[in-house]
């Protein structure tokens, strides 16, 4: 098979071919750079991406608080953390980087907020 990927790791933003089979890689031209090959190489074994979405807060100045996985993890999970996240609530007050979510799937993959929530029976009491 062959593949053209775009370089997301420098400025360069290299077009870079590849001939692989399933994960043995067979070929790279149009690489500028050695983090270009290493970044085929990852995207061909083991493609990685930081999740992003949100989670239900109760009791919050906001209903919902966006979430993130500190690092990038495997894409095959993307899916399956999506739907884990729209069962889970937090209860106000949230504080950028708690963590919300911790060893999801087995994964040690972490949720952490990424915006504050008050509390909203603090914020009626003022």
């Amino acid at each position: 098979m062959e593949r053209e990927f775009i370089c997301i790791i420098c400025p360069n933003g290299c077009r870079i071919k590849v001939e692989y089979e399933g994960t043995n890689i067979k070929k790279i031209k149009g690489d500028e750079c050695p983090k270009g090959k290493d970044y085929v190489k990852n995207e061909i074994t083991n493609p990685l991406r930081v999740f992003t979405g949100s989670v239900l807060v109760e009791n919050g100045d906001f209903s919902l608080v966006s979430v993130k996985t500190p690092v990038p993890i495997p894409k095959k999970h993307l899916k399956k953390i999506g739907e884990i996240t729209r069962q889970i609530k937090v209860e106000a007050p949230v504080i950028i980087g708690q963590v919300v979510a911790s060893n999801l799937l087995n994964e040690n993959i972490d949720l952490i907020a990424t915006r504050k929530i008050e509390n909203r029976k603090f914020l009626s009491s003022q």
